[in-house]
């Protein structure tokens, strides 16, 4: 089994934004084909990786106000198993995607709950943060959006907007902001109705296996002035996970 390799992003929230090295579409590209490009290479077949999220209950607090971490394993991009880890009170606590149906195992309780759709605008785990699990689950770009359209672009990035598929999204619209040499989303925008309410920050890129990687995401909720950061340490490509993992009745055991 290969060793942690210090970095990184692939669980349900670090598959979003790795990527390839850039491609030249043979005339002008269209936002389809960018998000394709995104698609096709964000994630390896299989993911382990190690994950800390902070928490901090406004947009310019200095000190978190809780610090939360995890495991996460990753396979393909519709299947995810977040593994909370601490602080103790919600030790063993599990989130599994598993295509596009989200089951959350609480050990307080011992129970199973299946996410719905009215469900998946709240906080992952019920733990709090910015991070909701329509914000971190999903089967990839091409299939949770549509109408994709460039709106702009600079000589770094292009900006694409598109409308979720969920008709019981909380979301309006989303604007990405694609790095062009990475195609990586460096930056998302989140609207409600017309109104910017959160806004996505990828940074820290490296590239890992041939795959360009944002280590430090930032989710600035602005609706609710609050903001939550996610920082990945360690991460492994490829390796053989068990398949309990993301098995809907064994995955917590």
């Amino acid at each position: 089994m290969g060793t942690f390799k210090k970095f990184t992003l692939v669980s349900i929230l670090s598959v979003l934004f790795a990527a390839g090295s850039g491609t030249v579409y043979g005339g002008q590209s269209t936002a389809e084909q960018i998000m394709r490009k995104v698609d096709e290479q964000r994630s390896p077949s299989t993911a382990r990786s190690r994950m800390s999220m902070r928490i901090f209950r406004t947009l310019d607090a200095t000190e978190a106000d809780r610090e939360i971490r995890m495991l996460s394993y990753a396979r393909g991009i519709e299947d995810s198993h977040l593994e909370f880890v601490s602080p103790r009170n919600i030790r063993g606590l599990r989130v599994l995607d598993l295509d596009g149906a989200i089951r959350v195992f609480f050990p307080s309780t011992g129970r199973v709950r299946n996410i719905g759709s009215s469900d998946r605008g709240s906080s992952v785990g019920g733990v709090g943060g910015d991070f909701s699990y329509e914000d971190m689950g999903g089967s990839g770009f091409l299939a949770d959006y549509r109408d994709f359209e460039i709106t702009g672009e600079t000589s770094e990035v292009w900006k694409i907007a598109a409308v979720p598929v969920d008709e019981n999204s909380r979301y309006s619209r989303l604007v990405f902001h694609v790095e062009k040499q990475r195609h990586i989303p460096v930056q998302i925008y989140y609207y409600e109705n017309g109104e910017k309410a959160k806004e996505l920050q990828a940074s820290r890129i490296r590239e890992i296996s041939g795959r360009n990687v944002a280590t430090h995401l930032v989710m600035r909720n602005i609706k609710n002035n609050s903001r939550t950061e996610i920082l990945m340490d360690e991460v492994e490509w490829d390796v053989p996970l068990d398949d309990d993992l993301f098995h809907p009745n064994r995955f917590f055991r």
